[in-house]
């Protein structure tokens, strides 16, 4: 555990990860906590576009869960995607 500046302790990996893709999956726009929370839900994922698995789960529900992570989408308009990826 760290120590923000405010005095306030912060836990490493809380940080919600968030992105945009479009409707094949494709990522358009990360930060590094949504590339390093994905790489954790998604072991062997490298990159790119959303697993298959995981796109079609977001399109019937919204939702996708995997070890420990919640990642949810949400319509941006223009065939955009946000995402939002965090710890259950």
């Amino acid at each position: 555990m760290t120590e923000s500046r405010s005095g306030r302790s912060l836990q490493r990996g809380k940080k919600p990860g968030e992105a945009v893709c479009d409707m094949k999956g494709e990522l358009w726009e990360l930060d590094a906590a949504f590339l390093m929370n994905m790489k954790q839900m998604q072991p062997g994922w490298f990159g790119g576009n959303l697993p298959e698995e995981v796109l079609e789960e977001l399109k019937n529900t919204g939702r996708f869960s995997a070890n420990g992570f919640q990642l949810t989408a949400q319509p941006g308009g223009k065939g955009k995607i946000m995402l939002q990826l965090k710890q259950a």
